[in-house]
């Protein structure tokens, strides 16, 4: 009961700290950091931007990487996959806890690197790498919404000639739109809504992949000798 007052005044005094622009150790904070404690988020709203961020991009290519790979090698892949992901980010949570732990919060990937590697591998090794992966993503995200829209387009007019820039440079204005939210809490719609999106396409090609083998199976082409010999005796 003695211990509940003293861990209650450090918190307290922890807080006073970061709403004054200093950590737990003492160090000044720039106003990014300060700008990630102020966010009203909620463990709903960071289940929607994982979800969304990390299950949306690798879900539109699966049922290629299957269909390429076969049973077989498609689900030794996706094991393989999931258990580095597994690791990769226990190993960052447990790096996170031992610095918390240690009294200093890590709000970014950038602060970790610098109490890791250093100010300066933290700052120009970090920084460039994360700015090439964000400039690939939204190249790739980019270019794989222009061809979805192109491919819906033609579904519902396949004479249609607008060409797939087109629906590009159309996904492009709708980023820049979006890029003018002032943070990423502002995004906890748009996420939700690519959640159940995601979900509905899930539903979407496991029914249509039951659908189509079931009819194949049905429908199989009978063998090429037994073609031949129905063909000579109706002659």
């Amino acid at each position: 009961m003695g211990m509940e007052p003293v861990a209650a005044s450090r918190e307290d005094e922890e807080a006073k700290k970061m709403e004054a622009g200093g950590d737990t150790v003492g160090q000044k904070l720039d106003a990014g950091a300060l700008f990630v404690l102020q966010s009203k988020g909620s463990w709903l709203h960071c289940g929607y931007h994982l979800t969304t961020s990390i299950v949306a991009p690798p879900l539109l290519s699966l049922p290629f990487a299957f269909a390429a790979l076969g049973w077989a090698a498609g689900i030794v892949g996706l094991v393989v996959g999931a258990a580095v992901s597994f690791y990769s980010y226990n190993l960052i949570s447990r790096v996170l806890e031992h610095h918390a732990q240690q009294g200093r919060r890590q709000l970014r990937f950038r602060d970790m690197a610098t109490d890791i590697l250093g100010p300066g591998w933290g700052k120009y090794y970090i920084g460039p790498i994360q700015f090439l992966v964000c400039f690939g993503a939204v190249i790739a995200c980019t270019l794989l919404a222009g061809q979805s829209m192109k491919a819906i387009y033609l579904l519902a007019n396949p004479g249609g000639k607008i060409k797939l820039y087109v629906f590009v440079a159309i996904f492009g204005v709708f980023m820049m739109i979006l890029a003018q939210l002032p943070s990423f809490h502002s995004l906890r719609h748009v996420n939700l809504i690519s959640l159940l999106l995601c979900l509905a396409y899930s539903f979407c090609a496991v029914a249509g992949s039951v659908y189509l083998g079931t009819t194949l199976t049905l429908q199989t082409p009978k063998p090429a000798s037994q073609r031949l010999k129905e063909n000579s005796s109706d002659k």
